[in-house]
C-alpha cells in the first residue's frame, strides 16, 4: 500500500469532492514546466504479475494551449529522451498521496490552428497568393499531447549488462541492491528473509530479469513505491490493509474462474555445484480434482534455474512449487469501488460479497491488477482480487450455519421434550458444504 496519513485515509472513506491527479514533468533533475501538466484525462494500471518486468502503466492527455509542451526534439519538455513524470493524487480537502515516478515512453501531439488575416500596409511577399498589405498568421488553438509512460523499473530493464557478471556480494538482497543501486533505492518490507547467493550464478544480459530471479529464490517480489523506491515484499500473504463493504464504497462485484495455472506436475532442474552436472526432481498432485490421472488431465510446469545447485534443492523446490499452488487455488473477483489511490497491486484486501441468503460474506484476497482513471476527475477503481479457494469454502460453510442463526427466522418451537430443536433441524457438520 502507498504511504497515506490517517486524515487522508479517513477522507477516502467519506464523500469527497474535487479529487484530482497532479502531474509534474521533470527533465535532467529540473522541472520541465513551471506548472503541473493540465491533465484532461488519464488511465493508470497496475499488476502484481511477477512475470511482468514493468508493473504500472500511465496514459495521459495533456492540454497544451500555446504549443510550448508539444515536443519536436527528444529533450523537449515531454520528449522521450529522459522526461520523468512525478504523479500525486490530491484527496479533496485532505492531503496528497505520492503515486510514483514514471518515464515517458511515447508522445503524440495533436495540433489545430486558427487562421487570422491582419492588415499591414506595405507588407507583400513576392510570388505569394496572399493579397498585398495583408499578413496571414496561423495561431495555435486547442493543442493536446497524448503521453504513454511506465514506472521507472523500465530504466533498469533498458540498462542491459554490458558483459556477463557474477555476484560480488554474499546475500541475495545485497546482490539486488548492487544491480539496481544506480537507479533508485531498495526498501525491504517486513517478512522478507535474506539468503546466501549461489557462487556459481552468472547474470547474462538482462539486469531486471536477474533481479526477478534473485527475488524468486527468497520467495519475494518487487513493486515501485510512491517516492520512486523499489519495495521488496514477501510472496506469502500479508495483513489485510482495507475492507470494502457493499454499503460503503462498493460499486459492483463479479467473479470468474480460469484453467490457466492449474498445474499438477512440477519439473525442476538445475546444475550441481562444482561439477556442473544436471540435477532434476518431479513433484505431483495425486489426489483431489486436480490429480495427475484425473479428469483435469496432466499439466506439467517446468522450472530451470542456476540457483538450484543440488538434488536436495531440486526436490525441495519442486515440492515448494506444488505446495505454493495448493495454497493459492483461487477464484478471481472483479471489484469496482470508489477511488482508492493508496491500494497497490500485491496488497491484501477484504471484500464483502453479497450472497443469495441476503447478507455478505467477507473474503480476503490479493489485488492482482488495478485499473483507475478519470476525465479528469477520478472515476471508480476496478480491482481484480484473487481469493483463496479455502477461504471461499470456509465462508460458504458459515453461510450454511447462518440459516439457523439469522434473526429473520421465527423463534424455535419446543414441541417435543425439552432439549429437542423442534421444527428446525439442529446444525451439524453434515450441513456444511
Amino acid at each position: 500500500m502507498l504511504l497515506i496519513d490517517d486524515v487522508s485515509r479517513a477522507a477516502l472513506d467519506g464523500s469527497r469532492p474535487a479529487d484530482e491527479l497532479v502531474v509534474w514533468a521533470w527533465y535532467d533533475g529540473a522541472l520541465a514546466s513551471d506548472e503541473p501538466l493540465g491533465v484532461s484525462d488519464w488511465s493508470l494500471t497496475g499488476s502484481a504479475d511477477s512475470s511482468s518486468k514493468v508493473q504500472r502503466q500511465l496514459s495521459l492527455t495533456v492540454a497544451d494551449p500555446d504549443g510550448t509542451l508539444s515536443p519536436w526534439l527528444f529533450h523537449d519538455p515531454l520528449g522521450v529522451g529522459g522526461t520523468m513524470l512525478q504523479v500525486t493524487y490530491r484527496i479533496g480537502a485532505a492531503q496528497s498521496i505520492n503515486v510514483g515516478w514514471f518515464r515517458v515512453e511515447g508522445n503524440e501531439p495533436k495540433q489545430s490552428y486558427v487562421r487570422y488575416v491582419i492588415p499591414e500596409y506595405g507588407f507583400a511577399r513576392p510570388d505569394s497568393p496572399e493579397v498585398p498589405h495583408e499578413r496571414v498568421v496561423m495561431m495555435p488553438a486547442g493543442w493536446t499531447v497524448s503521453l504513454t509512460a511506465v514506472d521507472i523499473t523500465s530504466d533498469v530493464d533498458r540498462d542491459k549488462l554490458i558483459a556477463p557478471e557474477s555476484p560480488k556480494t554474499t546475500t541475495v538482497l545485497a546482490a539486488i541492491a548492487r544491480l539496481i543501486g544506480d537507479h533508485f533505492p531498495v526498501v525491504v518490507e517486513v517478512g522478507v528473509i535474506d539468503k546466501p547467493v549461489a557462487k556459481t550464478l552468472v547474470y547474462e544480459k538482462e539486469r531486471l530479469e536477474a533481479v526477478q530471479d534473485l527475488l524468486a529464490s527468497i520467495d519475494a517480489r518487487y513493486r515501485m513505491g510512491g517516492d520512486g523506491e523499489m519495495r521488496v515484499y514477501p510472496i506469502s500473504p500479508g495483513p489485510v490493509v482495507w475492507r470494502v463493504e457493499p454499503s460503503a464504497g462498493l460499486v459492483e462485484i463479479g467473479r470468474s474462474q480460469t484453467i490457466d495455472g492449474l498445474y499438477n506436475v512440477w519439473v525442476v532442474t538445475g546444475k550441481e555445484d562444482g561439477t556442473g552436472r544436471p540435477v532434476s526432481s518431479i513433484a505431483t498432485i495425486n489426489s483431489g480434482p486436480l490429480r495427475m490421472d484425473g479428469p483435469h488431465g496432466r499439466v506439467p510446469y517446468f522450472y530451470t534455474s542456476e540457483l538450484i545447485t543440488s538434488l536436495t534443492q531440486a526436490v525441495e523446490y519442486a515440492k515448494t512449487l506444488r505446495d505454493r499452488q495448493n495454497q493459492t487455488y483461487a477464484v478471481e473477483l472483479t471489484v469496482v469501488t470508489a477511488p482508492r489511490p493508496e491500494i497497490q497491486a500485491g496488497d491484501r484486501i477484504e471484500v464483502g460479497c453479497p450472497v443469495k441468503e441476503g447478507h455478505a460474506i467477507h473474503l480476503p484476497g490479493e489485488v492482482t491488477t488495478i485499473q483507475a482513471g478519470g476525465s479528469p476527475t477520478p472515476g471508480p477503481t476496478t480491482f481484480k482480487v484473487s481469493c483463496s479457494y479455502a477461504d471461499i469454502i470456509a465462508a460458504l460453510a458459515r453461510t450454511d450455519w447462518a440459516q439457523y442463526l439469522t434473526d429473520e427466522l421465527p423463534p424455535l418451537t419446543w414441541d417435543r421434550m425439552p432439549g429437542s430443536w423442534g421444527t428446525y433441524p439442529a446444525p451439524t457438520w453434515n450441513n456444511l458444504r
